[in-house]
Formats: structure tokens, C-alpha cells, sequence
């Protein structure tokens, strides 16, 4: 999608949902009035928020005590907690108290580091000219041959070499570009904004936004819980979208934080940073146990699925071609069961020249007395009325052929009766005839699906006959160039699917997966998706704690900053000193890193 149409959906999407609020609140639509009352929804320009007061049944955490308010209720019961409760209480204090240790901790270092990478990007480019940028760090000019003699040979095969002339550039990883042309890395490259449909494919956008949602929320969730748990009251909870990005927010009730203790206050404005740390743990946890999660509906060891395929390959009809979810269980008749067993089985395909066993009276018959040649095969179906199945092979056949000798003419000495005279006279014609054999190429037009069921032959291998069977003979593809004929077989289907190409195409432009699924209903996208999930939200999550520990005008980072000076012992003008130069320097260093990452993104 080009950038203008995603920025005119943008615009319309707004403007619509703007004016649909205008109009309703305009017309008094009393049921929408009602809604908004209830949930606090509030429209402004690229900003929609809704809000969700305390239910009309409060419960107030007080230190060891339950207070439950009831309108019903005439007087407050108070129960005494059991020992269950009090240790539950004490770990909640130690959860918390971790939280205050991280978020200082997040406090300071992201100030360093983000100054640090400030001060590199400045550094480079003050120094030296821009420098150029290379498409992907992974990618480097290798031969696909080198790929494949990269698995261990088999027995009794040695590794190949590859000329010049058949370099293919290969995407080794996904890493994206660097800022030093020689391909050392920079300390870092700063910060990358995330923009859809730019440098956010647009079929990520779904899982970007539940994900982000969930970290935003997961951190409100903490401010709430640490809120409660100290006993200082939450008036509602909230979730916002701003242009294109969702949010959240908690709504504390002022006076009770003010009357708590500086610790508690630090409890509740960490909270956010220690829960969004936690869940970026536990992202990054499932991340590598995926593949055991999906087990149960996803195996391996079963074949390879097909994950998808390149339009510029011959493989990519869907009638005749690969499709995304077909399981691949055989390449020729080379089982495949892992991702392995597809490399070995493609590479021995490429490097064996196999032909079929079929009757030969049946090859006679098809036998072809034209032919032409074109750029990677030979035609010779062009006598006969069939279809495009049939497919032109060939064979070697051993022809008789007479051959006409004549005696060598007489010496000179024997012209000249120094030696003894032949028996027959000079210019007596003594020819012998003498029959010998040739090899001559045949070709015969085929029904390939007919032929690549029959067995394999090879030169090593000649076709076995047994005694109750008619005579076969072995024919090859007529195709040259590095072309081959394979047959593909599949686990989903009847039929197996006919490849005639480079073999090197079903490696780069066939994406392969090492898992199948169990059931029908099962899809191996459920491992990527659950996969790019987890990292998308150990990478937001992350990114939402340790930029909130920042001393930065309205994140947390501001009100941690407030609280630790104001129990610092400091004079308040002091203080408010420190935290004016403190905040103005940690604004300054994000905004200026932001910056310089759209200028990355411009100038790449």
C-alpha cells in the first residue's frame, strides 16, 4: 500500500469517527449520552478515550486491614486477617519493594544509555560524511552450491565448487541495515520509530496493536495494584488511542498518595516499570518454549510444511504448484522428514541424474523422428496430438552399423620388386565388411506423470526386469542447463506435484517450516504467530518500562525523580533546581534520539 493511501485512510478514519461524535452529541442521542456517561468516552483530534469509574462496591486495601463498603450496610465489619493473609501481605511489600530497586536502577541507565547513543550519532556525524547503508547485515554473495555442500556429504562424496557465474545472493538472517559500511556495527542504532506500513509490514499491524495494548495495560495494572495494595484509592482505570497508537491510564486519587509514605509513593510510580520488565521476561520465556506450547496440535519429524511460496516461481500455481500449508513427504524417492532431509534430498536430486523404467515397447512407440531445441530442453511432442503432460524424454540405443574396409595401397619398395609382391595385384579392390555398434540418442514424447511413477535408473543402476515382466528401458528428461524434472509427493494430497526447473529455485523461493500439523483444523501459522507475538510483546513491553524510567516531563520517570529529591533533605529551591535541569535533560536526550531516528529512516 503506498504511503499516501495509508495516510488518506488515516485521515478519513478520524475525521469519520470526529464527526460521528459531533453529530450524536449535537442531536442529544440520549442512548449515546448514556454511554459516554458511563464509560467516559471523550473524541478529540487523532485522540478517542474511554474510561471506567470504581463499581459501586469498593474494596480499600488498608495496611493489615479490609474495609468493604456497601450501600446496604449500616456499620463497617472488620475482620482480622489470618496468617495467610499477612504472608501474603509481606510478599506482596517484597514484590513491590523490587519494583522500587529496578525502576532507580532503569532510571539511571537509560539516562546513560540513551545519552550515550546520542552522543555516537552525533560523534559519526560530525566526524565523517554520511556513511552509506547496506540493505541487510545478513546478506552476502554466496553460491547456492555453497549452501548446500554445507550439509555433511554422504559416504564416498566429496564437495563441489561453484564458478562465478552461478552467485546468488543469499538472506542469511533478518537483521536490518547497518550505519557502518564496512559491516562492523555501530555501539547501536539508536532509536527505530515504528511506522505501519513503512517499517511495519501492514499483516503485523493486528498483533502490534493487541500486543502494545496488553503492555500499556499491564503496566496501568501495576500502578493500580501497588496503588491499592498501600491503601491509597483508584478513581477508574482507562484506555486511550492516539493517532495510531492505543494506551492506558490509571486514575489515582491525589489526596491519599499525597499522605503516604515517600516509599509507597515509590512503590506505586515503579510499579509500571517493574510489571512491564516482568512481562518482557516472561515474553522472552515464551518466545523459546513456543514450539513446546503448539506441540500438542503442531509435530516435527513428520515431513516439512510449506509456509509459502514466491509468485516468481513455477511452483506457485495453486493447481499445479505448492501452496502454503502442503506437507512435503518426499522429494523423487528420497523420504523427508525434517528440514535436513529436504536440503539432502534437493541436493541429491541436483547432483544425480536419475531416469525411469518404463516398457519399451511404449518408448518406441512415442518415438520421435523431430525435435528442436530450445533454451533449457528439448521439444519433440510437436508430431503428436497430446497435452501438455507429455513431456519429451530421451535414451541412449545401440545401433548396428556396417563398415566398409579397403586394403592399404602397396609400398614403394614392393612397386619396385625390393620386398615380396602381395598376392593380389595393385588396385585389386579387397574390402571386408565388418558390423559394428553405435550409441545414438533417441527421443520419445511421454506422459511425465506416467513416467516419474515407474522406478528409478540410473547409469550405476540399470533397470531390473523381472522374468514375468515385458522388457524397460531407461529414458531421461530431455532437458539440460541444470534443469531436472522431480516429483514432489505430499502428504495432503493424492497426486504429487511435478517440478521441471532449477533446482535451486525450490530452495530460495520455497519457504519451508519443520512442523505439521496433527488435526485438520490446525495451521502451522499458529507457531509464527504465536512467536511473533511474543516478540513483539517482549520488545514493547520492554521499551514501555525502561522509556517510562526516564526522568521525562509526564512519564514516570518525572514523578520517581519528585519523590526522591523530596526525601533527599534538600532545600526546596534546591530541589526544584535539580529536578527542573534533571527533567529538561531527560526530555532533551529522548526527543533529540526520536529525531535522529526519523532522520535514520529518511535518509535509509
Amino acid at each position: 500500500m503506498l504511503a499516501t493511501s495509508a495516510i488518506a485512510i488515516f485521515l478519513i478514519a478520524w475525521s469519520a469517527v470526529f464527526l460521528v461524535d459531533y453529530v450524536l452529541r449535537v442531536a442529544h442521542f440520549e442512548p449515546y449520552l448514556r454511554l459516554s456517561h458511563r464509560f467516559g468516552i471523550e473524541v478529540s483530534p487523532f485522540q478517542l478515550r474511554f474510561y471506567i469509574t470504581s463499581l459501586p462496591r469498593e474494596t480499600i486495601l488498608l495496611n493489615d486491614k479490609v474495609e468493604i463498603l456497601e450501600e446496604d450496610k449500616k456499620s463497617d465489619i472488620f475482620f482480622e486477617e489470618s496468617r495467610r493473609s499477612r504472608c501474603r501481605s509481606l510478599l506482596v511489600r517484597i514484590w513491590f519493594s523490587c519494583g522500587v530497586i529496578a525502576s532507580i536502577v532503569c532510571l539511571f541507565g537509560m539516562t546513560f544509555y540513551m545519552s550515550h547513543l546520542l552522543m555516537t550519532d552525533v560523534g559519526q556525524w560530525m566526524t565523517t560524511a554520511r556513511p552509506k547503508v547496506s540493505a541487510y547485515r545478513g546478506m552476502e554473495y554466496r553460491s547456492m552450491q555453497d549452501v548446500l555442500t554445507s550439509l555433511p556429504p554422504t559416504p564416498g562424496e566429496e564437495k563441489t565448487t561453484t564458478s562465478p557465474d552461478e552467485m546468488h545472493p543469499v538472506i542469511l538472517n533478518d537483521a536490518e541495515y547497518d550505519m557502518i559500511e564496512n559491516g562492523e556495527a555501530s555501539s547501536s542504532r539508536g532509536l527505530v520509530p515504528i511506522i505501519p506500513g513503512f517499517n511495519l509490514p501492514w499483516n503485523h499491524i493486528p498483533i502490534f496493536m493487541i500486543v502494545l495494548i496488553v503492555a500499556a495495560v499491564f503496566h496501568e495494572i501495576g500502578h493500580a495494584w501497588a496503588a491499592t495494595s498501600n491503601g491509597v484509592t483508584v478513581n477508574g482505570f482507562g484506555v486511550f488511542v492516539l493517532a495510531l497508537y492505543p494506551g492506558a491510564f490509571t486514575d489515582i486519587e491525589p489526596i491519599t498518595l499525597k499522605r503516604s509514605s515517600t516509599f509507597k509513593r515509590l512503590q506505586i510510580f515503579g510499579a509500571g516499570i517493574w510489571h512491564n520488565l516482568l512481562l518482557a521476561l516472561l515474553a522472552f520465556g515464551l518466545f523459546h518454549v513456543a514450539p513446546i506450547v503448539v506441540s500438542p496440535v503442531l509435530a516435527s519429524g513428520n515431513g516439512v510444511s510449506v509456509k509459502g511460496v514466491d509468485i516468481r516461481s513455477g511452483l506457485s500455481n495453486p493447481r499445479t504448484g505448492l501452496v502454503a500449508g502442503d506437507i512435503v513427504r518426499s522429494v523423487d524417492e528420497c523420504p523427508v522428514e525434517t528440514v535436513a532431509d529436504w536440503w539432502r534430498c534437493i541436493r541429491e536430486a541436483k547432483e544425480m541424474k536419475n531416469g525411469r523404467c518404463v516398457n519399451k515397447e511404449a518408448v518406441e512407440a512415442a518415438t520421435a523422428f523431430n525435435h528442436r531445441t530450445e533454451v533449457d530442453e528439448i521439444l519433440c511432442c510437436d508430431e503428436f496430438n497430446v497435452t501438455t503432460a507429455h513431456v519429451c524424454f530421451e535414451r541412449d540405443e545401440k545401433v548396428p552399423r556396417d563398415v566398409e574396409t579397403q586394403t592399404r595401397a602397396p609400398q614403394l619398395n614392393a612397386l619396385l620388386g625390393l620386398e615380396a609382391r602381395d598376392e593380389k595385384p595393385y588396385g585389386a579392390a579387397s574390402v571386408t565388411g565388418k558390423m559394428e555398434e553405435e550409441t545414438v540418442t533417441k527421443y520419445s514424447c511421454l506422459h511425465a506423470r506416467h513416467v516419474v511413477e515407474q522406478a528409478v535408473c540410473n547409469v550405476s543402476e540399470p533397470c531390473k526386469i523381472e522374468e514375468t515382466e515385458a522388457e524397460k528401458v531407461c529414458v531421461y528428461p530431455a532437458l539440460h542447463n541444470g534443469t531436472r524434472l522431480v516429483k514432489i509427493s505430499l502428504g495432503n494430497r493424492g497426486k504429487p506435484i511435478l517440478f521441471v526447473g532449477q533446482l535451486n529455485e525450490m530452495l530460495e523461493m520455497v519457504s519451508i517450516s519443520p512442523l505439521t500439523p496433527r488435526f485438520s483444523f490446525a495451521h502451522i501459522s499458529w507457531l509464527e504467530n504465536f512467536e511473533l507475538s511474543s516478540k513483539y510483546l517482549f520488545t514493547l513491553s520492554l521499551a514501555l518500562g525502561l522509556f517510562n524510567a526516564m526522568p521525562v516531563y509526564s512519564l514516570d520517570g518525572q514523578y520517581i525523580v519528585y519523590t526522591l529529591l523530596k526525601c533527599s533533605g534538600l532545600s526546596i529551591r534546591r530541589r526544584d533546581l535539580i529536578q527542573y535541569l534533571t527533567l529538561t535533560f531527560g526530555t532533551g536526550v529522548l526527543i533529540l534520539n526520536v529525531v535522529i531516528g526519523f532522520i535514520k529512516l529518511a535518509v535509509n
